[in-house]
């Protein structure tokens, strides 16, 4: 197990942005996170890379406290948001000297590490262009370099395919899964319910600030069925039916007809 949240809670002020979380990643794994606008993932993930502290639980990385241990928290654990994070008028090369050097990386590891990824993710050509002149879907692989450039056993992808085409979306998985396969454990955020359900070996749902389900895709299957569209699936989880508001009719009330001064009604 590489991540682990016991009773996790996070408040501003009042307000209750998460409770009760009670979830594990494991080893190796890539994880899936989705949950409605507001529902607390954004929330969620700053907690899990050590941008935010919970207001009261535990969090282990490896086994370790993370309150304890916020700096080996943050040393292993790489990030890639959904926007571009990198510096414009700077090569590839040149993001990954200036923020290895951040994590106190020695110039010749983060030289051996980036000729490594850029290989895996097909920017060798690109190592010396500036991160302006690249199309967008080079500059999200560049963005993949950088927050792997210190080698973190784990990797947190906000919307890694948003505003991609069909074909760029299906290259960043596979790039994803090579990074896997290399040994990085991911949790993945994404809109796009069909990738999720087709990369992730688990996926868990957050709804209103608390984990309402986990599960393999599979079992997701096996007890929602298999016709669906993963998002009608998410959708019968997070969004309850309500009960139709039936009114009784009201009774009529009966009144006589006034009578006419001639007796007639």
């Amino acid at each position: 197990m590489l991540l682990e949240f016991k009773n996790v809670k996070k408040k501003y002020g009042k307000n209750v942005i998460l409770s009760d979380i009670n979830f594990n990643i494991l080893s190796g794994e890539i994880f899936g996170l989705i949950g409605e606008s507001g529902g607390g993932k954004s929330t969620l993930l700053k907690i899990i890379i050590g941008m935010s502290e919970s207001s009261q639980g535990t969090i282990m990385f490896e086994g370790k406290n993370t309150r304890r241990k916020i700096g080996y928290l943050r040393n292993n654990t790489g990030f890639a948001t959904q926007g571009n994070t990198l510096f414009m008028e700077m090569s590839i090369f040149e993001n990954s000297l200036y923020f290895g050097r951040l994590y106190k990386k020695k110039k010749a590891e983060i030289k051996e590490r980036f000729d490594m990824l850029a290989k895996l993710l097909g920017l060798s050509y690109y190592k010396n262009t500036l991160i302006r002149n690249l199309s967008g879907g080079t500059q999200k692989r560049a963005n993949l370099l950088v927050s792997l450039i210190h080698s973190p056993k784990l990797l947190i992808l906000d919307e890694p395919t948003a505003g991609l085409d069909p074909l760029l979306r299906k290259n960043i998985w596979a790039y994803i899964h090579e990074i896997n396969k290399a040994g990085t454990t991911i949790i993945v955020t994404s809109h796009l319910l069909d990738e999720i359900e087709a990369n992730c070996s688990r996926i868990g749902i957050l709804d209103k600030g608390k984990i309402v389900a986990i599960a393999s895709p599979k079992n997701y299957r096996k007890k929602y069925g298999t016709k669906k569209a993963f998002s009608e699936i998410f959708k019968s989880i997070v969004i309850k039916p309500e009960k139709p508001i039936v009114k009784k009719p009201e009774k009529s009330k009966l009144t006589k007809p006034e009578k006419s001064k001639d007796g007639s009604a």
